[in-house]
């Protein structure tokens, strides 16, 4: 509640929204590749006995998900992101003059490199995250999940779960790519160095903001998606493919 007091005094209410462009930019491509990537390695870990991990094949699945997103898609995102925040919160004169101009400037400084610090956190912290919501999400009851309503609260609950599980990671991930990371020879060395001078509960700083900001982005995604899905099969599926209820057969 200190920050919020904070950022209202200092930056006015669009000081919550430092970041949006990233955040906004990023948003289609990945959640494109998560459920895309989700949904092929589900595909390919089916056997003609079943899954291949049974309940858990979901969780793998997820961590394929989670691994093809953070590589292509979360790194340079959150990167970008969190050196916006940081130079907002952190400079007396911001050096950014918004999005393009943030990522000019951090790719000549430091090269294409310089938008990919923090990849071994970051797929770690996105794999386990995605493994754990579609893991969680789907071992759930089917009959929760039929309606937009049941899937968001799904959704939500599996969120939670996987903020809890895994916010450390989080925490090393963002050190990693903020404006100070320089500091830090690598994660392990960011890890030793939290804790040793922050005492261990320093890897659930924020945890509170953060479990709320994931609950509802997993609410809504769950849903959205459930939703988007069936309004594509209805318009894609004809009455001469055997998905179609008056499918009569081969002609």
């Amino acid at each position: 509640m200190e920050v919020v007091r904070d950022t209202l005094r200092q930056r006015g209410p669009f000081g919550f929204y430092r970041g949006l462009s990233s955040m906004f930019y990023f948003a289609t491509p990945k959640a494109a590749i998560r459920f895309s990537a989700f949904e092929s390695a589900s595909g390919a870990l089916q056997t003609k006995d079943g899954p291949m991990f049974g309940k858990l094949t979901s969780f793998v699945a997820g961590l394929c998900a989670g691994t093809a997103e953070a590589i292509v898609v979360t790194t340079p995102q959150e990167t970008i992101k969190i050196k916006l925040i940081d130079d907002q919160f952190k400079s007396e004169v911001p050096r950014f003059q918004g999005f393009f101009h943030g990522v000019k400037t951090i790719v000549g400084e430091e090269g294409f490199g310089g938008v990919y610090r923090g990849l071994a956190p970051t797929i770690l912290k996105v794999a386990t995250a995605q493994g754990t919501r579609f893991g969680v999400f789907m071992v759930l009851p089917a009959e929760w999940r039929k309606s937009p309503v049941g899937a968001a609260g799904c959704g939500a609950f599996a969120g939670g779960v996987s903020v809890l599980a895994f916010q450390g990671i989080d925490v090393i991930k963002s050190r990693m790519q903020g404006l100070g990371a320089a500091k830090y020879s690598s994660s392990i060395d960011c890890l030793q160095q939290v804790v040793k001078e922050e005492g261990i509960l320093a890897l659930y700083k924020g945890v509170g903001p953060r479990l709320s900001r994931v609950c509802c982005e997993v609410a809504i995604t769950m849903s959205l998606y459930g939703e988007v899905v069936k309004m594509l099969n209805k318009y894609w599926i004809t009455s001469d493919m055997p998905e179609h209820p008056n499918y009569k057969g081969p002609k």
